[in-house]
């Protein structure tokens, strides 16, 4: 059997979960390949293809609200780490938070 680029990416990145109800939605499965792509200095393919290779190597969605669940399924390793770290927003507070400074016309000095 001929070793895929997505096979190589589900045996590295990849653990079935069987005892939990959890797992990864299409989203976040694909975001993980591409933090894998990148770090790998791979050229990623498109999120449809992505779908239809999952299907090939016999991941089947569930319908969950409106997303595709991959059941069982959780992510390992440094593509994890990676996209984790990147997802995460660092600075969440609103733009309410942030304090206002009024420069006044007549307190900047002039260039003369």
């Amino acid at each position: 059997m001929t070793d895929t680029q997505i096979s190589s990416f589900l045996r590295e990145c990849v653990v079935s979960e069987d005892d939990t109800e959890k797992g990864l939605d299409f989203d976040t499965f694909y975001g993980l390949y591409i933090s894998w792509c990148v770090l790998g200095r791979k050229i990623p393919i498109p999120d449809s293809a992505f779908k239809t290779a999952l299907a090939v190597e016999g991941l089947k969605p569930i319908k969950d609200k409106g997303r595709r669940i991959y059941p069982g399924m959780g992510m390992v390793g440094p593509a994890a780490r990676d996209y984790v770290m990147n997802s995460v927003p660092i600075w969440t507070e609103t733009a309410t938070d942030i304090p206002v400074v009024e420069i006044r016309q007549e307190a900047v000095p002039s260039i003369a």
